[in-house]
């Protein structure tokens, strides 16, 4: 892709063979390629390469894929012990909350032993055997192998994300839905500081951000498995004044909304009765029927970046329930400039437009 009069670029190719690289914003190696090949989900690209007669190449995204799901290791192993530590210092009985998180377990299917923590390893085998049948085996045995690792992540993370999304509705149902932004701020304080930190027009020009931002979209939202097939595919659109990046639907707060990726049972529905918004809120768009998982991206991205920095860092179109489709589409949006950011924007987080930076300058 080529620069425009903005001078975005946000994901230029890097130079060098194979399609991994050291990147330093996540101060590890991850994807490189065009707009249509980082839109391809990992496992998928690897088996491409697979076919495509390059079994270092499938060896070596097998091997980025156990980088990219690695965050989501850390905070979807910590997110749960910590959600439940903020509800008991809200005063709330610790016998409730124990009651609710067995109730919570029986209705998952999930013992306390069969975290992400404790599976983990699981998926860390699978991949480092594909891998190694990629570089050595047949490759019909290798594509196999390849599946067989994405499904074992597959679900690793989808209970994962059905338990952190469990404890949120727990907090909810326990301390309200009043507290579920203050509740996010807790879980996402050292974040919130390196995003800050980062992303301020003080520390790096925006075309630099911009293009940090868009990587960590596609290395996120592969580790989430996005899309009907959960294969991690990400749809690309780019605009005059934006790029987009469209998953359909997303693999984590999705599971809430769509029906297509959870049997016919999202978790927004009976049985499970996640919690989604019944009134309006800053941290949620103002919107009701946000699912208390997907808050987290409001606050992230939009919330409080202008609260810190005077502008949303990507600015998102969430889908809500009752759903509408079977795989509702999220789309998470980077401006060219921060200039460029309409005013509804800021006002449906209940915020000021008078805080948006001029062009190529600083927040007001």
């Amino acid at each position: 892709m080529s620069a425009d009069t903005t001078g975005f670029v946000p994901l230029p190719l890097v130079a060098g063979p194979g399609p991994v690289a050291d990147e330093s914003s996540l101060g590890r190696v991850t994807r490189t390629g065009s707009w249509s090949e980082l839109g391809e989900g990992t496992f998928a690209a690897a088996g491409r390469a697979l076919s495509a007669g390059r079994p270092e190449d499938a060896a070596r995204l097998v091997e980025v894929s156990l980088l990219e799901a690695d965050e989501l290791r850390d905070v979807y192993g910590s997110w749960p012990g910590t959600t439940a530590a903020w509800v008991r210092a809200r005063g709330v009985d610790p016998a409730l909350l124990e009651r609710e998180e067995v109730r919570l377990r029986e209705l998952l299917g999930q013992g306390p032993q069969a975290g992400i923590a404790e599976r983990w390893g699981e998926y860390v085998e699978r991949a480092e055997h594909a891998a190694t049948l990629c570089r050595s085996g047949p490759a019909a045995a290798a594509g196999a192998a390849v599946e067989e690792a994405r499904a074992c992540w597959q679900d690793i993370h989808d209970d994962a994300v059905d338990l952190v999304s469990g404890m949120v509705d727990v907090a909810v149902r326990l301390v309200g839905e009043q507290a579920l932004g203050d509740l996010w701020d807790h879980l996402m304080a050292d974040w919130y500081d390196v995003h800050e930190r980062r992303y301020a027009l003080a520390s790096q020009p925006w075309t630099k951000s911009a293009r940090q931002l868009a990587v960590a979209v596609f290395d996120g939202f592969h580790a989430h498995l996005t899309g009907p097939d959960r294969s991690g595919a990400v749809e690309v659109i780019e605009e005059a004044d934006r790029i987009g990046f469209r998953f359909a639907p997303c693999g984590s707060g999705g599971r809430s909304l769509a029906a297509g990726i959870t049997g016919g049972s999202p978790r927004a529905a009976a049985p499970y009765d996640f919690a989604v918004t019944t009134q309006p809120h800053d941290w949620a768009w103002n919107t009701v029927g946000i699912c208390s998982y997907c808050v987290h991206c409001c606050q992230l991205n939009e919330v409080m970046p202008i609260d810190r920095l005077g502008y949303p860092t990507r600015v998102i179109d969430a889908p809500t329930w009752p759903a509408t489709e079977e795989n509702p589409s999220c789309t998470w949006w980077i401006y060219r400039d921060p200039s460029l950011v309409p005013d509804a924007v800021y006002e449906r987080v209940g915020r000021s437009p008078r805080r948006r930076p001029s062009a190529g300058g600083g927040a007001r």
